[in-house]
């Protein structure tokens, strides 16, 4: 869960809402180098690359640069393909635990290093990761090391997608899942927690004006309006993600009978509009995590395979997320108020610029 340090970057994130740009961002080149040995890099080359059941498959060109450690180790990386190594934006090594790792093998993995690239290293069939690895030569010390028990089983995609997120910088991380089917489950997990977490910062920060009379109608419409243009762009996000076309107006249309009352912040409405005493802050932040999680679980399924959710269905997610809600609302309202002093320069700053900008001002 993100912390209480991270509003700023949820203030940014709301911020954003240029569609051209995140288009843009969907659509950047990504370089991923796949290398291992066979056939372990072909079978996690299919988990990045398995599409089954997605409406749309890959767009864009294939990131992937594909090579065995035993091909680097023959032609050396003074060629095109130490080309494209240099510029990877991830390295990604794939090793099976269970042979040991060769000495050409070895080999390359000391070059790479001085690659200085991002690196992640999976071991397959390992059941935790090594500490520290069996590597006298600390060739694999400079890389994000993650365990992959067995490849073959229904959550592997997700560990490497995970995994991958871990080291590939953010700003790639959708457009690597618009190109790679296997990474758009983690991606959607990732966007949808981010985003709520930012509805839920925004409706805690903007709760204590809303304790004045004077301030509660206009602060209401106005975080109606945020939280939900902030949902917007997270169904654009994942639609984008997904393969979809990058049109923002047709997308948006085509997933609102979808979402229905999920997409509308009817509830939050109700519960802003009239004046929130201290005790209700918690209900509103829960409120504003709990719509913005279903949202997002809804456009999810959408764009991934055109599932319908049922009314039933939603009423579950919705009820789950309200209790994740709560307790991340709980959470960050203990955070803020143990460290006021310190919040007192962000949150409350940003508050005063909101009473600034609604109170007339003495001529």
């Amino acid at each position: 869960m993100p912390s209480w340090n991270d509003l700023g970057a949820a203030f940014s994130t709301l911020r954003e809402i240029d569609v051209a740009a995140i288009r843009e961002e969907s659509e950047q080149p990504v370089v991923i180098a796949c290398l291992g040995e066979q056939p372990a890099l072909a079978r996690a080359v299919g988990l990045l690359s398995r599409c089954e059941g997605q409406r749309y498959g890959p767009v864009g060109l294939n990131p992937l640069m594909i090579a065995t450690l035993s091909e680097l180790h023959r032609g050396g990386i003074n060629t095109e393909r130490g080309d494209i190594l240099r510029r990877a934006d991830l390295l990604l090594v794939i090793l099976d635990s269970r042979e040991p790792i060769a000495a050409p093998s070895a080999a390359v993995l000391k070059v790479l290093a001085d690659l200085a690239r991002p690196t992640v290293i999976i071991l397959t069939y390992a059941q935790n990761t090594p500490a520290p690895l069996d590597d006298p030569s600390r060739a694999l010390s400079y890389a994000h090391v993650v365990a992959l028990p067995d490849p073959d089983a229904p959550q592997a995609a997700d560990l490497l997608a995970e995994a991958i997120y871990e080291r590939l910088p953010a700003e790639l991380h959708m457009a690597a899942a618009r190109r790679l089917p296997g990474l758009r489950s983690g991606y959607a997990r990732q966007i949808i927690n981010a985003t709520s977490f930012t509805n839920a910062t925004y409706a805690l920060a903007s709760a204590l004006p809303e304790q004045l009379p004077i301030f509660n109608i206009p602060f209401a419409a106005a975080d109606i309006l945020v939280l939900t243009k902030n949902q917007a762009m997270l169904v654009y996000k994942l639609a984008l993600a997904y393969g979809a076309p990058p049109e923002f107006q047709a997308r948006i249309r085509e997933v609102l009978p979808v979402l229905g009352g999920a997409f509308v912040w009817r509830q939050l409405a109700r519960t802003i509009v009239g004046l929130i005493p201290v005790w209700g802050i918690v209900p509103k932040v829960a409120i504003a995590y709990a719509g913005t999680y279903s949202t997002g679980m809804v456009a999810w399924r959408w764009f991934e395979s055109g599932e319908l959710i049922s009314g039933a269905h939603l009423k579950e997610i919705t009820d789950e997320a309200m209790r994740t809600g709560r307790e991340r609302a709980m959470t960050l309202v203990a955070s803020a108020r143990e460290r006021g002093t310190e919040v007192g320069g962000s949150v409350f700053d940003e508050l005063g610029r909101r009473l600034r900008s609604i109170v007339p001002r003495k001529k």
